[in-house]
Formats: C-alpha cells, structure tokens, sequence
C-alpha cells in the first residue's frame, strides 16, 4: 500500500513538473526578449551555493 502512494507521488510530481516547463517554453515564446544567456559568472555563483552541499 506504501508502495502505491509513492507511485502516485512521483506520478503526480511529473505532472506539475510537466505542466512547469510547458509554462516556460510558452512564456519564452511569448516573451523572448526576457530571456538571458546563462553566463559563467551565474555558473560559478551556483558551484559557490553548491559548493558545501552533501548529498547522501
């Protein structure tokens, strides 16, 4: 049964994730001129945030 609500979760976190980038692919279609390019300073600015960050 546990099983089963874990199956439901991770379906639904795929649904809303779906859902998230389909609004994001239409609003950078909408609205190109807001996009940035991902530059190297903001890569390194998250390596920094990341940079202590365990993951077990």
């Amino acid at each position: 049964m546990e099983t089963e609500n874990v199956y439901e979760a991770n379906e639904d976190e795929g649904i809303i994730i779906s859902l998230f980038l389909d609004f994001l692919i239409k609003d950078a279609m909408q609205n190109p001129s807001k996009l940035v390019p991902y530059t190297q300073e903001m890569s390194d600015e998250t390596d920094d945030l990341l940079a202590d960050v365990v993951i077990d």
